[in-house]
């Protein structure tokens, strides 16, 4: 491990400065996004907002010391670059975009999954690893099995989130049906407590939260049977829209621990049983 982190450092600073010098296809470039990239090549400093997700995104109650999936990457990613990450703003879902508008922070780490609604407004790196996000109901509730489509109409209450996918797919997908809707503030699985609670019939998250919380309320809920996953989502950083060149370099960067064998070592950590995330495809043979 220590020799593949050694090998990452050269190669990684190298990208680094080779996307601080390379200048946009069409010969220009946004002025916000390089001022922006040259800051951090200069100074050396990441700046990261963060959305509490877990396990993309944790931190820990008492000491405030971060952790998860996403987190561990990007602390890598950093340190490979020889950059410092500095987290300097909690963020909500429904506010990160502006975060970066803003130039308050570079990057959000976090498992943000990238719609065509929000790519109008921010930029995504490549994937580190993908959530498939199914349907639960109560234990006993067998209405929408195999038939996902009943939960379509007026008479079906379906648990969301403002600002996070579960609104999103809840609108686009069942927009005969009511919601209710929990502040961006609430942790995602509020949405389950929403079930067993009776306030809503049915809600969408991955598998990891679910099963986090059956862990601590088993046989409450269960995965909808007979369908597949609703949605399946690339896990990525966001960045500022148009800023090319720390893209470019967040790419290469991720790139670089994916080859490497650490993101499978970093999701084998938080999914032993390697049921919970989806891995990224090879793309080569051998």
């Amino acid at each position: 491990m220590f020799r593949r982190q050694m090998l990452g450092a050269t190669a990684a600073a190298i990208a680094l400065t080779a996307a601080g010098c390379k200048q946009d296809a069409d010969g220009s470039a946004s002025a916000a996004g390089d001022s922006a990239f040259d800051r951090i090549v200069n100074q050396q400093t990441l700046r990261a907002g963060f959305v509490i997700y877990p396990p993309s995104m944790t931190i820990a109650a008492g000491t405030g010391a971060k952790g998860g999936i996403m987190h561990d990457v990007m602390a890598a990613l950093a340190a490979n670059a020889h950059l410092t990450l500095n987290y300097v703003e909690e963020l909500q879902w429904a506010t990160m975009i502006q975060s970066v508008d803003d130039g308050r922070v570079d990057v959000v780490v976090s498992g943000i999954w990238p719609s065509s609604t929000r790519a109008l407004h921010a930029d995504f790196t490549r994937p580190v690893y993908f959530s498939a996000v199914h349907a639960y109901t109560r234990a006993d509730d067998t209405r929408f099995d195999g038939n996902l489509a009943a939960a379509n109409t007026p008479s079906v209450t379906i648990a969301t989130l403002d600002g996070e996918l579960s609104s999103l797919i809840a609108a686009s997908d069942f927009p005969a049906a009511k919601t209710a809707s929990l502040p961006q503030s609430q942790d995602v699985a509020q949405l389950l407590l929403q079930l067993t609670t009776r306030r809503a019939d049915i809600t969408f998250v991955e598998a990891a939260v679910a099963a986090a919380y059956l862990q601590k309320n088993p046989g409450t809920l269960r995965r909808v049977k007979g369908i597949g996953p609703v949605r399946v989502f690339p896990n990525t950083f966001l960045v500022k829209k148009g800023a090319g060149k720390l893209l470019g370099f967040l790419n290469v960067a991720i790139e670089e621990l994916d080859n490497s064998g650490f993101i499978a070592e970093v999701l084998a950590k938080y999914d032993p049983a390697g049921t919970l995330f989806l891995r990224n495809a090879r793309p080569y043979q051998l």
